[in-house]
């Protein structure tokens, strides 16, 4: 019975996460700020939209895929932003629990979702979102700090590691883009990547196994990715942020960051 009341509480974290990641697909490409309030508006007759019209996943559900002003059709994309949303939060529940310890991780569920969308479609990964990885990270690390019963050594002991983690992922990274850049004549990775891998290996510290799946699964997910992404768009340039996002995730999932153990 506690399962199923954490799963309900999970689910609508998760939907409420991803009506968020769906403001940060469409606001942060444009520019537009997430602190400033502004008025969600159809982005076909930029009339405002009310709470019956920013449920998320059901208002889109109800109103058919369409405005309920104008009738134009709404993106499935904004849907779909939150349903994925939604399962990451609950793959979060099932590995690391819910608990005042685990807050943050659920945090990077929208801001994960938000990268993959929008890098699939304008091929960058925004600063904002990086530091948000990076952000979640330290939090973590000092609600766990908090709760142990030795919160300064808590934080030296598993500070470090983080630290060097991101410092490891940075460089190691920068290193190979500008080698496979001096090899190709061309630029194989953006900085946007190079800041992700930063921020990502503060979660994943200096384990080795970690980075190595980290790796694996980047490698093989990108190749899967271009070859798809060629064939349906014929574009030689293929974001590689989602392939980063998916070892991401792997790797959170098999080997939990040691500040997120307890």
């Amino acid at each position: 019975m506690e399962q199923f009341f954490d799963i309900i509480v999970v689910v609508f974290l998760g939907l409420v996460l991803g009506s968020f990641a769906t403001a940060l697909c469409y606001r942060l490409p444009r520019d537009l700020s997430m602190v400033t309030k502004i008025h969600s508006q159809c982005p076909s007759c930029a009339h405002n939209l009310g709470v019956a019209d920013l449920v998320p996943l059901f208002s889109w559900i109800f109103l058919k895929g369409k405005c309920r002003y104008c009738r134009a059709p709404i993106g499935v994309q904004y849907p779909l932003i939150e349903l994925a949303t939604l399962g990451l939060s609950l793959l979060f529940y099932f590995v690391y629990g819910l608990k005042p310890e685990t807050a943050a991780i659920f945090l990077l569920a929208p801001v994960l979702v938000s990268i993959i969308d929008i890098d699939l479609r304008y091929k960058i990964i925004p600063d904002s979102l990086n530091l948000a990885i990076l952000g979640t990270g330290v939090a973590a690390l000092g609600i766990n700090a908090v709760m142990a019963a030795q919160p300064v050594d808590f934080i030296m002991e598993q500070g470090a590691p983080a630290l060097g983690g991101a410092v490891m992922y940075g460089l190691c990274s920068l290193l190979l883009r500008q080698t496979a850049q001096a090899i190709l004549k061309r630029e194989p990775m953006g900085l946007g990547d190079i800041k992700f891998f930063a921020a990502a290996g503060f979660w994943l510290g200096l384990n080795p196994n970690a980075a190595a799946l980290l790796m694996f699964i980047s490698g093989l997910s990108g190749i899967i990715l271009a070859l798809v992404w060629k064939k349906r768009t014929g574009e030689a340039e293929v974001p590689f942020g989602p392939s980063l996002i998916i070892a991401f995730i792997t790797a959170l999932c098999f080997f939990p960051p040691p500040f997120m153990a307890g």
